[in-house]
């Protein structure tokens, strides 16, 4: 999988992750009714939602790649979310509980009874936000497949393309954004590409599958055709 997409995947889901978990962490810590109960949530919830929303994008990455859509990283995220919250859950000492009280009833003891149900908790928490995570990541990588293309965007010889992912065979050689013309056609889903500086130098001439590259511009014989 492109480096590139992986690195903005993990970038997106820690935004994410720290934004819904800050806010999941600041309302679990509202039931204190107090400031300090409030804020103490807060950085927790930012924390571990970063932490979860890093480690669910890269995964989602691997698993949803850019075809498999919101319903692979919708299962990757609740996976993995509710494993690693029962992991995290079940490593919170009991005691802690004794430490977070409102008018003298444990709120940690009514959540969270013992290891086990700190650790169904936690898990049921993290599920909730690694799935948004997850959902989000992967919709954003889709790469949509269409059977039929309509004319306007079907890409003909001599139009100028777009490289939109990078496969990891050409990685240095080829960048997200470099425009090229499409010099032959092998078959309707392979084009042969010439790609040539600003400057007029030359910079690369690769065989690309269309999930790679998308139309830039048509020339005009071939909106006619």
């Amino acid at each position: 999988m492109n480096e590139s997409i992986t690195q903005k995947s993990i970038v997106l889901g820690t935004v994410i992750g720290a934004v819904f978990g800050g806010l999941i962490g600041a309302a679990f810590g509202a039931i204190a009714m107090t400031l300090n109960g409030i804020l103490v949530g807060l950085l927790i919830g930012l924390a571990l939602g970063s932490v979860t929303g890093a480690f669910t994008a890269a995964l989602t990455v691997k698993t949803a790649g850019t075809t498999g859509g919101i319903g692979v990283g919708y299962f990757t995220g609740m996976l993995f979310g509710a494993i690693f919250g029962m992991i995290l859950g079940a490593l919170i000492p009991p005691s802690l509980g004794m430490s977070a009280t409102t008018d003298d009833l444990s709120v940690f003891e009514v959540l969270m009874p013992g290891r086990f149900g700190s650790a169904m908790f936690v898990s049921f928490l993290l599920s909730i936000l690694a799935t948004i995570v997850g959902v989000w990541v992967a919709g954003k990588n889709l790469i949509p497949t269409e059977l039929e293309v309509k004319q306007s965007e079907r890409i003909d010889q001599y139009d100028l393309v777009e490289v939109i992912l990078v496969p990891e065979k050409h990685e240095g050689i080829i960048e997200v954004g470099d425009i090229g013309v499409v010099v032959e056609i092998d078959d309707n889903e392979s084009f042969e590409i010439e790609c040539i500086r600003p400057d007029g130098s030359y910079k690369w001439l690769e065989i690309l599958n269309s999930k790679y590259i998308r139309l830039k511009q048509k020339i005009p014989d071939n909106m006619n055709m």
